[in-house]
């Protein structure tokens, strides 16, 4: 079966020119939005299904679709069985695809200015070479960065020299020689002394990603200035067919330094120098600027009611109607580093949570959850084929998996969508779950939400470990003590006059700063902690401007090892309560408690601190015809339901959907279960 990457073929350069020229920025016939009416629950999406391969019947099953740019032939009959399917183009922000053997698939790729590609720190040859020579002497083939040494070149990686790429063998780190195929993708020339060669960036198999630094300036075709510029020519000439309702912008992902490695990066060269950086934050701004420029611009080449949906996208709200948390929830319950709660309810400034896109992202919505069966990332340097399971004799989804992540996209008002992998997404295999139509009873069972999501009854509430982390009386603040590395200084007092609750709150003053939240710090002494636990941080904090404070646990002496990483969040100049679970990655009977503040000058305050054992998420949202609870805990969780429920009467799951008549349920932890009205 035909799967789907992350990357993108591109248009044709006619269409680029014309896009660029505006030619394309007002279709003749839009499809319209398809999405104003709110739909009822569940609602679902689906990421690149094979129609070719797939009933259309199955694909038409879902409320809205990405389908690619060579299958608008699908467009038609899709509609055909349901006329209010909304249907999505696609796209990557940074990524171009090529095809190794297939040399007329990169005619293309081969006219992109070599300044647009995304570089590894690199170096120069030592002696001028011919278009055949396969042994290519460099200058160097590590280099330090920040007391490691970095290769250069490893083997399987594709290097750009000049306006030609090559694929390396082999690295001879004595003779300062690296062993190439010539002429790999992009033309081989000849090359003079001194000539720069660098490793591309890779993120996805046969792809590079290219450079949206805002600087990153070169003479390319269609007249484009930058690969902003070029990709937004891409974009609209994809919207310029009006049978699509939009299109999903892959990799609108912030802060581009992630890539090192979580890609073939080992290092970055933002400015294709061989100048080793000292850090990366000049670049995340550029990369960050480029990128909204990218989305600016194609957002004001088109029709305002035309759908640009995204992927893991940048918080640009205004501009896209909503973003996709790809492969959340995992196993574990978390997404990329960050935890569920975060995910889910916020605050999460670099990314959005799920409740903020929903909150403050451009109409029609499409913001989804989509969880994955199988969690496994791609590797950058392998050839993108996958294993499918789907097709394996005796194959049964992770149903507990499923109901985790659907079940968390219905505390919201977006969509959900299961699938295989990554690698290939729908065109794997369409699951389709008893939870998703009443067992066959019908989509939209469930009717329009009733109200917000809220937290259901789950059991006592465990004890606060703290003491004296309200700050309402003098004599108790012995656990409490400020604490500043050489450089930076703080002091602590109590504040009777500016309280979030109680009779004084602690405000935090720092006077001197270098830029590490950890070199001044307010800590408690001592917490005790036990290993592999969930323990939930609550506070209020507010500062004399917007800016963010961390909060952790670790160790009291050396090596100093955190224990309890709850992140960083952003403060502002009102009061704001915030809660955050985290799973213990050790035991300590005598660890700290900081709040990290040593970013900048000014003032933080703080109140009514808590630390208590457990994880409080188990969340309900009630329907019209039924009601979703989700535990996002590390433990069982017995709820009361207050009334009584039906279970959906499934074939898939009858241990879970037994048909039964309940007035309580057992929710295993990282599940979720749909109930009826009887």
């Amino acid at each position: 079966m035909k799967t789907r990457s992350h990357s993108h073929p591109l248009v044709s350069l006619a269409a680029v020119a014309l896009a660029l020229a505006g030619i394309a920025a007002s279709p003749t016939a839009a499809a319209g939005t398809r999405l104003d009416v709110p739909l009822p629950f569940p609602r679902l999406g689906m990421w690149w299904p094979d129609p070719w391969a797939q009933p259309l019947a199955d694909i038409a099953r879902y409320d809205w679709v990405i389908l690619d740019q060579w299958q608008p032939q699908f467009i038609a009959p899709l509609r055909a069985i349901k006329p209010n399917l909304t249907l999505l183009n696609a796209t990557n922000a940074c990524e171009v695809f090529y095809e190794p053997g297939n040399p007329a698939a990169n005619t293309q790729i081969r006219t992109l200015p070599a300044q647009w590609f995304l570089t590894q720190i690199g170096t120069g040859l030592t002696a001028a070479i011919s278009a055949t020579v396969q042994t290519i002497p460099v200058e160097r083939t590590t280099v330090s960065q920040n007391g490691k040494n970095l290769k250069l070149f490893v083997a399987g990686d594709t290097v750009l020299v000049e306006g030609e790429s090559m694929q390396v063998i082999s690295v001879n780190a004595t003779a300062k020689t690296i062993k190439v195929k010539r002429g790999y993708i992009r033309p081989a020339a000849a090359h003079t002394a001194g000539a720069r060669i660098a490793a591309h960036v890779s993120f996805w198999p046969n792809s590079w990603v290219m450079n949206l630094a805002a600087a990153n300036v070169a003479p390319g075709p269609g007249g484009a200035s930058d690969w902003a510029h070029y990709n937004a020519g891409n974009s609209l000439a994809l919207l310029a067919d009006p049978g699509w309702d939009g299109l999903l912008i892959d990799r609108t992902d912030r802060d581009e330094s992630w890539l090192i490695g979580n890609s073939t990066a080992r290092s970055l060269a933002p400015d294709q120098s061989n100048t080793v950086p000292t850090n990366y934050q000049s670049f995340d701004a550029a990369w960050n600027q480029g990128l909204t420029q990218y989305l600016g611009l194609v957002r004001a080449g088109t029709d305002p009611d035309r759908i640009l949906f995204a992927n893991w996208a940048m918080t640009d709200y205004g501009t896209l109607n909503g973003n996709n948390m790809e492969g959340f929830p995992t196993d574990s319950g978390g997404a990329y580093n960050e935890g569920w709660h975060r995910s889910v309810f916020g605050p999460w400034p670099s990314k959005g949570s799920y409740m903020e896109w929903l909150s403050n992202a451009r109409a029609p919505n499409l913001t989804m959850v989509e969880t994955y069966e199988d969690d496994a990332a791609t590797s950058p340097s392998g050839n993108g084929t996958y294993y499918n399971r789907c097709h394996d004799a005796g194959f049964g989804p992770n149903y507990r998996k499923m109901r985790f992540g659907l079940t968390t996209a219905l505390l919201g008002d977006g969509y959900f969508s299961y699938e295989m992998n990554t690698n290939g997404h729908g065109s794997l295999c369409l699951m389709w779950f008893d939870e998703y139509d009443n067992a066959g009873q019908g989509r939209g069972y469930l009717g329009q939400a009733l109200a917000p999501a809220y937290r259901a009854n789950a059991g006592a509430t465990p004890p606060d470990l703290l003491t004296g982390a309200r700050f309402d009386l003098a004599n108790n603040l012995s656990h409490w003590s400020p604490w500043a590395d050489p450089g930076y200084q703080i002091t602590a007092a109590r504040d009777a006059a500016d309280v979030a609750q109680g009779d004084a709150s602690m405000r935090l003053t720092v006077g001197s700063a270098k830029g590490d939240y950890w070199g001044a710090v307010y800590v408690y002494k001592t917490l005790a902690l036990t290993a592999a636990t969930e323990y939930t941080v609550s506070f209020s904090a507010k500062a004399d401007r917007d800016r963010e404070l961390n909060v952790w646990a670790q160790m009291s002496t050396k090596p100093w090892t955190t224990w309890l990483d709850f992140g960083a969040f952003p403060l502002s100049t009102q009061w704001q309560r915030f809660e955050l679970p985290v799973t213990s990655t050790g035991g300590d009977p005598l660890a700290m408690l900081e709040f990290g503040v040593g970013q900048d000058t000014g003032q933080v305050w703080i109140d009514n601190v808590q630390v208590k054992p457990g994880n409080p998420d188990i969340w309900r949202r009630d329907f019209e015809h039924g009601t979703a609870l989700v535990n996002a805990s590390a433990t069982a969780a017995t709820v009361a339901l207050n009334g009584t429920f039906r279970k959906i009467a499934g074939t898939q799951d009858p241990a879970v959907n037994d048909g039964s008549l309940v007035t309580q349920v057992v929710i295993a932890p990282h599940d979720g279960i749909v109930l009826l009205k009887p």
